[in-house]
C-alpha cells in the first residue's frame, strides 16, 4: 500500500491563517479539503455512504498539498474550454506564473461531475481493487459546488495524478449537508467565478 503514515496534523496546518489544501487522511482513510482554513474530511467507512465532517486538531494527513493565500484575483471561467485549459488561461491573464505550482478555487455551477472518496486505497494507483476497498463514488449533474485545487506542471504522481496537471477536490453545497471529495471530472458552466492568487 506504500507509505501512508501520518505526516502532518491538522493542528499544524491551522497554525497559519487562510489555508487552502487538498489531500488524503493518514492510512488513506478519506479525503481532505481545506477552504480558507475550514477543514472538511470525507470518509466512507462501509463504502456505501460517505460523510463530510469538520476536521479536528488530532487528525492528520499522509499526503497534503497546501498553500496559504491572503489575497485572490477573481475572474470568470471562459466558455468552450476544458477545465484544465481554462484554469491555465485565467492564471496567465492575471499574471500567475503557470510554470510553478499554484492554488485556485472556484465558486461553480456544474453541468456534470464525478467525485470519489477513498476507502483505504488509491483507486488511481490500484484500479483493480476488490469491491470492499473500492472508493465511494458520486456522479452528479447540475449543482452548486466549491472547488479547491492546484495546477502543477510536471508534477504527475507527486502533486497530481498521472495524465493531469490538476489535483482538485469539490464541495457540493446544494444539499442540507456538504458533500466533499476528490474530483475526477467536472464540466463547469461558463461564467462561474474562479479565483487565483493575486500578483
Amino acid at each position: 500500500m506504500g507509505n501512508t503514515q501520518s505526516r502532518v496534523t491538522f493542528k499544524e496546518i491551522s497554525s497559519k491563517p487562510h489555508a487552502f489544501a487538498v489531500g488524503a487522511l493518514t492510512e488513506l482513510e478519506g479525503e481532505i479539503t481545506i477552504l480558507d482554513g475550514k477543514i472538511l474530511v470525507a470518509t466512507t467507512p462501509d463504502g456505501a455512504i460517505a460523510s463530510s465532517t469538520l476536521g479536528s486538531d488530532e487528525q492528520s494527513a499522509t499526503f497534503l498539498t497546501v498553500a496559504y493565500v491572503d489575497n485572490w484575483t477573481r475572474d470568470s471561467i471562459p466558455p468552450d474550454m476544458d477545465f484544465e485549459t481554462a484554469v491555465e488561461t485565467v492564471a496567465k491573464r492575471n499574471g500567475v506564473n503557470v510554470d510553478e505550482p499554484f492554488p485556485f478555487y472556484v465558486s461553480a455551477h456544474t453541468n456534470s461531475f464525478d467525485l470519489h472518496v477513498i476507502n483505504g486505497f488509491c483507486p488511481v494507483a490500484s484500479p483493480d481493487l476488490p469491491n470492499k476497498d473500492q472508493p465511494w463514488r458520486l456522479h452528479g449533474a447540475e449543482t452548486d459546488m466549491l472547488i479547491v485545487g492546484f495546477f502543477a506542471k510536471e508534477q504527475e504522481g507527486v502533486m497530481t495524478h498521472h495524465g493531469s496537471n490538476i489535483h482538485m477536490h469539490g464541495i457540493v453545497t446544494s444539499g442540507k449537508e456538504p458533500i466533499s471529495g476528490h474530483l475526477d471530472k467536472v464540466d463547469i458552466a461558463a461564467g462561474s467565478s474562479i479565483f487565483v492568487p493575486a500578483m
